[in-house]
């Protein structure tokens, strides 16, 4: 369970980022995202695990999913431009453990299997990792996935509906 202290703070973050990127005077914008991309951090095995992951924990219905709003290619710029090489190292290292496990979890390669089977083997892990299993990585990954979803357009608009400023602002109000 997540505490109130750790949601809020990671709110801070997602909504300073987008904020400290927009203050760079264009040097730390971050290019145009798109799947098609080759990955500039990932290797192309990472970068299909990851997609796959983003898909099924955010997958498009009435909304649009992780791999509508680029998650994975915004994942990719942030570990190339932003991540420290401390940063870089646990990520990719807990991204292999992940593939080992859903590898295992699916009974042959977790990329190539169908839907279902692919749904069933991260059921699987995402048990384990919140019950007894030492499988942190994938719960920092989760949560990585979660905070870039939503500090899209389509995760902060579209999915949660997010307004600017909601209602009427009056900065001048007579107190008598």
């Amino acid at each position: 369970m997540i505490s109130r202290r750790h949601a809020i703070k990671s709110l801070v973050i997602s909504v300073g980022g987008s904020a400290l990127f927009s203050a760079c005077g264009g040097r730390g914008v971050l290019a145009v995202l798109t799947p098609s991309a080759s990955p500039r951090f990932y290797s192309e095995r990472e970068m299909a695990v990851l997609s796959r992951v983003s898909d099924l924990l955010l997958p498009r219905t009435e909304t649009p999913g992780a791999l509508d709003a680029h998650v994975p290619a915004l994942l990719d710029q942030l570990m190339a431009e932003w991540a420290s090489s401390e940063t870089q190292a646990s990520h990719r290292a807990a991204l292999a453990a992940l593939d080992t496990r859903l590898q295992a979890s699916s009974g042959g390669d977790f990329l190539e299997g169908t839907d279902s089977v692919a749904e069933q083997a991260l059921a699987a892990v995402d048990a384990g990792a919140y019950a007894d299993e030492p499988l942190q990585g994938y719960r920092a990954l989760k949560g990585l996935i979660t905070q870039a979803y939503f500090a899209t357009e389509e995760g902060a608009v579209d999915e949660q509906q997010w307004v600017a400023v909601p209602g009427r602002w009056e900065p001048c109000l007579d107190r008598s």
